[in-house]
């Protein structure tokens, strides 16, 4: 799963002619196995045209739990009507940025996450994966 993520995250950012390891992101086993967890749950829930986008500050502490967490936050958006909005968070002490992206195809992911240093600009990563999915 880990590659996925890796896959995706290299696609949106080269439309930007950024790369992974400039932005710091992460890609081990506990990343894949977060985001799996996070992409099954979107996968059933994200409507068709819609994609979940997240960021979530590394190390990931308690993954498990942080997973938890994220799937009712990413469920209380959905519920709160579709609209475009970020919620940021901290869950379990990693900062965590969502968003709700429209996008014109019915085949684009239900979620693109990225687990990022805690340095990097996670407002950033979320433009820059909207601007891909829009083009």
């Amino acid at each position: 799963m880990a590659n996925l993520e890796k896959d995706i995250a290299e696609q949106v950012l080269a439309a930007s002619g950024l790369s992974p390891a400039k932005l710091g992101l992460r890609f081990d086993r506990v990343v894949g196995r977060v985001l799996g967890d996070l992409r099954t749950f979107t996968e059933g829930a994200v409507p068709e045209g819609v994609t979940v986008l997240v960021t979530i500050s590394a190390p990931i502490r308690v993954p498990a739990k942080t997973a938890e967490a994220l799937r009712a936050r990413i469920g209380a958006l959905l519920a709160g009507g579709l609209r475009s909005q970020d919620a940021a968070d901290t869950i379990h002490g990693n900062q965590v940025r969502l968003r709700l992206a429209r996008h014109p195809t019915t085949s684009g992911p239900k979620l693109i996450g990225f687990v990022h240093n805690p340095d990097s600009d996670p407002g950033r990563l979320l433009d820059h994966a909207e601007r891909w999915l829009r083009s």
